[in-house]
């Protein structure tokens, strides 16, 4: 009677035990080669990924616009009878800066003769008193020209020539 209660288990329906295991385990390769060619091929970049393949080096800077003025010779303003030779360059903001200052140079030239003699020698034989000059210089330049609506963009004032006699 041992032996009636025991079931045994015919070659059929381990031969479909074994079918399913393998429909499952296809079922699940499958899946998981889906979800790895998604993830690699289609998901989105992360920041650091996204970042590399979009940067491009940034253009060179432009080219900078000069503009040299003939040189000045003036009388210091601190009645000693001393006199200032220099030579100036102006960095213009752009190309329609340097059109600009070229149209209106007698007027240029004016506006930096007022600040070159307001000055006192004292003022102009330390570098401080270079850099003053300089900030002044430039700083006569925000306001428009005479027909103009903007103010030149001066960005330096550069001295290629100073001498004090």
């Amino acid at each position: 009677m041992a032996k009636a209660n025991v079931k045994t288990t015919a070659p059929e329906e381990k031969k479909k035990s074994k079918t399913w295991l393998i429909v499952l385990l296809a079922v699940l390769l499958t899946a998981g080669a889906a979800a790895g060619a998604y993830y690699f091929l289609l998901a989105d970049k992360g920041p650091g990924e996204e970042q590399v393949a979009e940067v491009t080096p940034p253009p060179p800077p432009p080219a900078p616009v000069f503009v040299e003025l003939k040189p000045f010779t003036v009388n210091l303003g601190d009645n000693s009878g001393r006199m200032l030779y220099v030579g100036i360059s102006l960095r213009a903001g752009t190309d329609n800066d340097k059109l600009q200052l070229v149209e209106h140079m007698p007027e240029a030239r004016n506006r930096i003769l007022m600040v070159l003699t307001s000055k006192k020698t004292d003022e102009l034989t330390t570098l401080d008193g270079k850099k003053t000059l300089a900030d002044d210089i430039r700083t006569a330049f925000s306001q428009p020209f005479e027909g103009t609506q903007a103010p030149v963009t001066v960005s330096d004032v550069l001295f290629t020539d100073f001498i004090i006699q």
